[in-house]
C-alpha cells in the first residue's frame, strides 16, 4: 500500500514537470519581467550618461593640467580657445573637440633646442553628442603656467539628458592669475536649454566660480 502511495506521487510530480507552465503563470512572470525592466532599465542609462559626463570633466581637468607643464617646461604661450559645436552635430565617425590649443614657444635656442615636437593639441579630449560644454572665455597660460585673464575660467560640463535623465552638472574652474584647477558640482540649472550646444562660450553670469562647489 504504501509503495502504490510513493508511486502514486512519483507519477503526478512528473505530470506536473512535463505540463510546463500554465498561461496564468506565463503572464504572472511577463508581467513580473516587464516592472523589474522597467525600473532597471532607466536607471542603468542614467548611470552611464552620468559616467560619460564624469569621465570628459576627468579628462578635461588633466589635460588643462597637462597644458600648464608644457608651458612651463618650455617656456611656451599657449591658447585655449572653444571651438563652437551645435546641438547634437557630431558625426560617429569623426573625432570632435570642444577646445582648440596652440602653443607659440620662446626663440631662446638655450630654452628650445632640446624640445621635441609638439603635439599638445592633438591631445585634447574628444567630446560627442551625449554631453554638453559651456565655457565662459577663452584663455591664454602663459610660461611660467599662469592664467592671462581678467577674470578666472569656469566650464560647465553636463549631459545633454539633463532635463529628463541624469541631473549630474560638473564643472572645472581655472583660477586666474595663479592657473590653479580644481572641479567640484555647479549649483545653477535654471539657465539649461533642453538643446544645450555641445560646445559654447557664454557670457552667462552665472558661470562664476561661486557656483562651483568644490567636493
Amino acid at each position: 500500500m504504501k509503495r502504490n502511495f510513493e508511486m502514486n506521487v512519483f507519477e503526478e510530480k512528473i505530470k506536473l514537470v512535463k505540463s510546463g507552465f500554465s498561461l496564468v503563470e506565463l503572464v504572472i512572470i511577463t508581467g513580473m519581467i516587464s516592472i523589474l525592466s522597467g525600473i532597471a532599465v532607466p536607471s542603468f542609462l542614467n548611470w552611464v550618461r552620468g559616467e560619460r559626463v564624469n569621465s570628459y570633466t576627468r579628462e578635461l581637468s588633466e589635460y588643462l593640467r597637462l597644458v600648464r607643464l608644457e608651458s612651463r617646461r618650455w617656456g611656451a604661450s599657449c591658447f585655449i580657445e572653444s571651438n563652437e559645436i551645435s546641438y547634437n552635430s557630431v558625426l560617429s565617425d569623426k573625432d570632435y573637440y570642444g577646445y582648440s590649443v596652440d602653443c607659440t614657444y620662446s626663440d631662446n635656442p638655450n630654452s628650445s633646442a632640446d624640445r621635441p615636437p609638439s603635439s599638445i593639441g592633438n591631445l585634447a579630449p574628444s567630446i560627442n553628442n551625449s554631453i554638453f560644454q559651456v565655457t565662459n572665455k577663452d584663455f591664454q597660460v602663459t610660461p611660467n603656467g599662469r592664467i592671462s585673464s581678467d577674470r578666472s575660467i569656469v566650464i560647465v560640463i553636463g549631459s545633454r539628458y539633463h532635463m529628463n535623465g541624469p541631473k549630474i552638472l560638473n564643472c572645472i574652474v581655472v583660477k586666474s592669475p595663479t592657473g590653479q584647477i580644481y572641479k567640484g558640482k555647479f549649483s545653477s540649472n535654471e539657465w539649461l536649454t533642453s538643446n544645450m550646444p555641445i560646445s559654447q562660450i557664454s557670457q552667462n553670469s552665472i558661470l562664476t566660480p561661486s557656483n562651483c562647489s568644490s567636493p
